[in-house]
């Protein structure tokens, strides 16, 4: 969900443009001219500015211009009347990043904005992947028993291969640090990694994110996109949740590994493009087969080399290095100086189920260090957190038998819980709770979260 500026001297505009946006959980801010919007410009974070062009003082001219000084990457759509296209080119010539007609219909309105909120989104996940490696020099797989060095030193031999390799494994089990492990590995290290989540990405736009479109390939395309795959040349591409795609995106993903050649959208050119797959999956993709929901010819293409990424119930002896590894982590993000865990509360998580695994871990340790005010992680801490006694049983105070009002009265918990982990942050807490914002303002709602 994106952080969206409005700018319109027209009140009735302004609304309409929010009620279409807010539907879809975007964050609206409104500018009635174009001096208040530069002033919210500096003191906001903004993830896309829809201005008018017509306005009285500051024009949408003016208002382009002046963004682009300060913030030459944040996406700027143009609003201009009918017959405005020559003024709506000068506009991108000096900035703009698209354009739209009135009157227009909220849906291609819709498609407009998300196309150019998906297009920064990836511009600021390159720049930042590209942050992470140089600071990072390397990814960390954290565990030294059995199954986690049997799984590392598959990996460093994956890595010498171009071959396309398949993750499967239970979510939360750490299948993209894996993926990137195996780039990092690679001789493709020094080109992009790119994550795709297939099961955030909406039927009418994957095709387009993965293979691009040129313009007028749609109604909205008014300019031309390269696709993921184009982005990612000479690198790595990961796709999270393959099992999400579409029968007919599946039967493009398959012709892409038989020629190592995209078609945009829209376009009669193919492109040839030398990636490296790496895909993964936490369902049986052979059952989904069986359904007829899954190309088998697809899977025998992206399974060239399978690995199992273990469940953490599966490797409690890590769990003392993953806790280590953890406190580190997010001692040095807040501030803290928390050197240690206790025995006592280390026994406790390694007696707990687990069901969200590593991510799991990884979340309950980091709102153990917000609540923490000692040099160490405390049982009693760990026990304020979880809903469970000493023995590691799952003892709630009260049984509930009916199934609904059980798994409801769960869920509540469970989302106050995470969003005091986000520290009231909804679009963090949306992000770890793996929902839109908008579905989490849904439940709050149900639940009467304030």
């Amino acid at each position: 969900m994106g952080n969206i500026l409005i700018v319109d001297d027209n009140p009735s505009i302004l609304k309409y443009i929010e009620d279409i946006l807010e539907s879809s959980g975007h964050s609206i801010v409104k500018c009635a001219d174009g001096m208040s919007a530069i002033q919210a410009v500096h003191s906001d974070s903004f993830d896309l500015v829809i201005s008018d062009l017509a306005m009285p003082g500051m024009d949408g001219f003016e208002l382009v211009s002046e963004i682009r000084v300060l913030y030459p990457d944040i996406p700027i759509v143009i609003i201009t009347g009918v017959g405005g296209v020559d003024e709506a080119v000068t506009a991108i010539k000096k900035g703009a990043s698209d354009f739209v007609i009135k009157p227009f219909q909220p849906q291609e309105f819709k498609v407009k904005v998300e196309q150019n909120l998906e297009h920064y989104r990836l511009k600021k996940e390159i720049e930042r992947l590209k942050r992470d490696r140089a600071a990072r020099g390397g990814v960390t797989i954290v565990g030294e028993g059995p199954a986690m060095k049997k799984l590392k030193a598959t990996m460093k031999q994956v890595a010498r291969s171009n071959a396309p390799v398949i993750l499967f494994g239970e979510s939360g089990t750490g299948k993209e640090l894996v993926a990137r492990a195996i780039h990092e590995e690679s001789e493709r290290r020094d080109k992009l990694f790119l994550p795709v989540d297939c099961s955030a990405l909406s039927e009418t736009i994957i095709e387009s994110e993965l293979f691009g479109h040129v313009r007028g390939a749609f109604t909205g395309a008014d300019r031309t996109k390269k696709g993921l795959f184009e982005e990612a040349n000479g690198g790595t591409v990961f796709l999270d949740e393959i099992g999400n795609l579409t029968w007919q995106t599946q039967s493009k993903l398959l012709r892409f590994l038989q020629e190592r050649e995209i078609k945009p959208v829209g376009s009669s050119k193919v492109m040839k493009i030398n990636v490296r797959i790496i895909s993964a999956t936490n369902v049986n993709l052979r059952k989904e087969i069986e359904n007829g929901t899954f190309r088998e010819d697809l899977f025998y293409r992206l399974s060239g080399i399978e690995l199992l990424v273990p469940p953490l119930r599966d490797r409690v002896d890590d769990i003392p290095y993953l806790v280590e590894h953890f406190i580190r982590k997010y001692s040095r993000e807040l501030g803290k100086k928390i050197d240690f865990i206790e025995d006592e509360a280390l026994e406790i998580l390694k007696r707990r189920g687990w069901n969200g695994n590593v991510r799991e871990l990884e979340h309950l340790i980091e709102y153990a260090l917000v609540l923490e005010s000692q040099n160490r992680i405390a049982a009693s801490t760990i026990l304020h957190i979880l809903p469970e006694s000493k023995d590691g049983g799952a003892g709630p105070a009260s049984f509930e038998p009916d199934l609904a009002r059980a798994v409801s009265s769960f869920e509540k918990e469970h989302i106050v819980r995470v969003i005091d982990l986000a520290r009231n942050n909804k679009a963090k807490a949306a992000r770890l709770l793996g929902i839109s914002r908008s579905v989490l303002y849904e439940k709050m709602k149900k639940y009467n979260i304030e």
